[in-house]
């Protein structure tokens, strides 16, 4: 017997919410977006202003922002990219790639393309040089006094800064990635509410023509919180909630596409 796909549940609890916030024309993603920065300001009390953006990509990745998601019924922009104003770099730059699951040494799998049966996987690695000298003298006075009073050369400097680098790359025994589908247990009465998960996975993408499975969970051997648990909800895109990120996107929801995941443990 077909079990029935668990998302439109989630998405019949939060249909109402929606609604009451955006009024208008029916929330695609083709005017949520096209193309342009959709500022989304997230308000609550004891917690920070943020504003994340959100616009589409062909494929070549912006500097400052990420790759978080992909749209495969857009064939012209399906790559959905993101950035906030608080702690952020706005000099980051990323490549992305797919893969049929095995991951690369210093890859990252961030999202999903149900239309693709051979490499479905889509992976993603920062290649900006995050340290920024004048930065780095900033937050360490210290080591500008020094350097200002030439204690510390300038090139010795760098040159120790990229040596401890290079120490703390990925290898190939620090970074085993895994994978995994789950479709999660409801938090709430009746059935109903945001989608609890096991401990220890981390939700990344989700695969729209997954009915059993849908939603993709990874976790790596190094440096990885085996007792962390994440809930996830749905949203039009106009408004996240407090503590609320967007992760990955649905393409079969015309309503509320939007994934977003919240760390509760």
């Amino acid at each position: 017997m077909k079990r029935m796909s668990t998302k439109p549940l989630v998405v019949f609890m939060f249909l109402a919410t929606t609604t009451v916030v955006c009024t208008g024309a029916e929330p695609t993603k083709s005017n949520l977006i096209e193309g342009e920065l959709t500022p989304v300001v997230i308000t609550g009390s004891n917690i920070p202003t943020e504003q994340w953006e959100i616009k589409t990509s062909a494929g070549k990745i912006p500097e400052g922002w990420e790759p978080f998601g992909c749209d495969y019924n857009d064939k012209q922009d399906p790559f959905l990219l993101r950035r906030k104003t608080d702690n952020w770099n706005d000099k980051q730059q990323w490549e992305i790639k797919t893969s049929s699951g095995k991951i690369p040494v210093g890859w990252e799998p961030f999202g999903y393309d149900s239309n693709d049966k051979q490499d479905p996987f889509l992976l993603r690695r920062c290649t900006s040089d995050k340290w920024d000298y004048e930065a780095y003298l900033k937050e360490n006075p210290g080591i500008a006094k020094a350097s200002k009073n030439e204690k510390i050369p300038k090139e010795k400097l760098i040159n120790g800064v990229k040596l401890r680098a290079e120490e703390k790359a990925p290898t190939e025994e620090g970074q085993k990635w895994e994978v995994k589908t789950s479709t999660g247990k409801y938090k709430g009465f009746f059935g109903f509410g945001n989608l609890e998960f096991g401990a220890g996975w981390e939700p990344f993408a989700f695969d729209s023509n997954d009915e059993f499975d849908p939603f993709l969970f990874r976790r790596k051997t190094n440096n990885w919180d085996n007792k962390q648990k994440w809930e996830i909800k749905t949203s039009s895109g106009r408004r996240i909630p407090a503590g609320w990120e967007p992760f990955a996107y649905d393409s079969n929801d015309k309503f509320d596409p939007f994934l977003l995941r919240r760390r509760i443990k």
